[in-house]
Parts: structure tokens; sequence; C-alpha cells
């Protein structure tokens, strides 16, 4: 794991997304783990009927890829129940009218979602309403197994950190829902700002949980660490955008990617657009890069770790959408 202190990337050419290799690979590994995602996934409901979809996306590699300094089949469990959860949300309530996705209904489902993972306080009859409604859909479900289970392995803290990402999230894909509804396509800075928030900083607040150690709270939301945090963020999902044309195209819903963004503030060609989104992508990598270097410099332990832990996290998540049916469609699809 040596080299991830250097902070080098690798790919280096301007039509490719810069980035390291992923630190580990391990393929029967991340085989066990999504076998475990899809059990959990049957057991409780989630995607019935499309488990083979589930099992061709392969988040159990996702969770190997991305957290290369644990085997412990527990932790890497939640890491995989935790991306599941999420991108359940996005496939059931916000992105998919396939699965049936209704855009006014966003906010509403999403408020339970907020619900699933932060237990609402109230009367013992509303109590029991809340739990029956918990109980009454799968997304809701993993939702809550999936926060259960984080506060196996994290402090009350940790635990509040992983919850905020979340809201976050969840109030960006409001914002999103309304440029569907719309047919808007945002500025530049809109999106990314948004898409910043919306993006895969939840699952990266999982990196020190996973590995046994806290980052303290005052370290995390230091201002320079939050900058390198949100980066990554942005890096992981200008990646999702970059590589996601086909499913997108295939969900049936108005898209406002960053390569639409870009053209249509620009007045160039989707082509173009993809061009300059590369260049975007490698830009903010590179400020990244650069943020993570200044920060090593000063940094405690338990933040160094917490550095080379997003750089790992950046080069696995690469590594799984090049490679996921999430994104890319087999020979004959």
């Amino acid at each position: 794991m040596g080299q991830a202190g250097s902070w080098n990337a690798e790919t280096r050419t301007d039509s490719e997304l810069h980035g390291q290799p992923a630190f580990r690979i391990d393929e029967p590994l991340g085989k066990e783990i999504n076998a475990m995602l899809v059990s959990w996934a049957r057991d409780i409901g989630l995607y019935a009927g499309h488990l083979d979809y589930l099992e061709a996306c392969d988040f159990g590699r996702y969770a190997m890829l991305t957290h290369p300094n644990t085997d412990d089949r527990d932790r890497l469990f939640l890491v995989g129940q935790s991306m599941v959860a999420l991108f359940a949300v996005d496939d059931y309530y916000v992105d998919d009218s396939r699965s049936g996705a209704s855009l006014d209904q966003v906010g509403r489902n999403l408020s339970l979602c907020m619900s699933a993972l932060d237990e609402p306080y109230l009367t013992s009859e509303y109590d029991q309403a809340t739990h029956q409604a918990m109980q009454a859909d799968p997304v809701l479900i993993a939702l809550r197994q999936y926060i259960e289970r984080t506060a196996r392995y994290a402090t009350p803290q940790q635990v509040a950190r992983v919850r905020h990402e979340d809201l976050g999230l969840f109030l960006v894909m409001c914002q999103e829902a309304s440029w569907r509804m719309n047919k808007h396509i945002a500025p530049v800075w809109e999106y990314l700002g948004g898409r910043q928030i919306n993006s895969f900083m939840p699952c990266m607040t999982l990196i020190d949980v996973i590995d046994g150690y806290e980052l303290p709270h005052n370290l995390y939301s230091h201002p320079q660490v939050r900058r390198a945090v949100k980066l990554a963020g942005l890096i992981s999902v200008l990646v999702n955008d970059l590589v996601s044309t086909e499913k997108e195209k295939d969900a049936g819903v108005h898209q406002f990617g960053v390569r639409e963004a870009i053209e249509h503030e620009e007045g160039c060609s989707f082509e173009e657009a993809h061009v300059l989104g590369v260049r975007l992508h490698n830009d903010l990598y590179a400020a990244f890069q650069q943020q993570a270097s200044d920060l090593a410099t000063f940094a405690t332990p338990e933040l160094r770790m917490y550095l080379v832990g997003l750089e790992a996290w950046l080069a696995g998540s690469r590594e799984w959408h090049y490679q996921s049916a999430r994104y890319q469609r087999s020979e004959g699809g």
C-alpha cells in the first residue's frame, strides 16, 4: 500500500480519466461478498424479480475494491449494504421509470428514507405506525439495516457523520427531481455543486469505520480535510457520469449529467462536452492530490490513513465503474 502516499496518478493521457489502479483486486473475495449481498436482498424483497441484475452489478466487488485494507467479511458486507441500499433509493424512487420511480413522489419517499436512517421518536401509537411503514418497503428495510449495522462498528459520532452525508444526498436528489420534472439543464456550477453532495461521499464516510479506527470529528470537519473529501466525492461521481451513458439512456427519464450541462452551456457537441468533462475530472483529481499531499505534511496517523483510504476508494471505484454491468453493456445487450 506504500505507493498510495505519493499521490501520483498513473494515467496521463488527455482522453482518459486520471487515477491510480485499484490497490487490491481479489476476485474470489468480491464474489463472496456479492453472494452475501444478493442473499440479503432476496431475504428482504429488494430487487425482487431482478436479482440477476443486482448480482451482475457486482457490489461485492465494489466493496472489495474500495476497502483494500480489510478482509473482514462482515465489515465488507456493511460496505456492500450501504452501496446497495443507496443505489436502490436512486433506482426505486428517483432515477429509473422502469422500476416505478415517480417524480412527484420523490420528496415524500426521500423523507421516509430519512426516517429509516434517523429513527423518529414519537408516542407509542405513532412509533408502531412508523415501524409498520418501515417494514412495508424493501428500500426502507435496506436503509434501516444498513444504519443498524453501521452502529455495530462505529462510534455515535461516526454514525452521525454517516447520517449527515446521507441526508445531504437525499436533499440534492430532490433538487435533481425538480430538474427532471421541468426538463431543466442546470448551469455547470449549479450541477457540480449539487453533484458533489449527491455523490459517493456517504460511502466514503465509512472508510475509518471499516478499517477499525476513528477520524475525529474536529479533523473530519476541518476545512482542508472537508475540501479533500468533497473533491473526492465529486471526482467519484464524475467517473459515474462519464461512463454511464447507456444506462442513463435506458432509464426513460430526462438526463442532465455533466456532459449535458457542458454541452448546453458551451454550445458544443456531446462528444466535445465529453472531452471537457474528462478534462474537468482530471483537473479536480490533480487538486485532490495536491490537497491530500498538503494535508499529509502535518497529518495525524488517523488522518493519514483516511487520506490514503480516500485515494484507495477512488482507485477502486474507477475500476468498478469500468467493469460493472450496471454501466457496461454485455456484447449481446
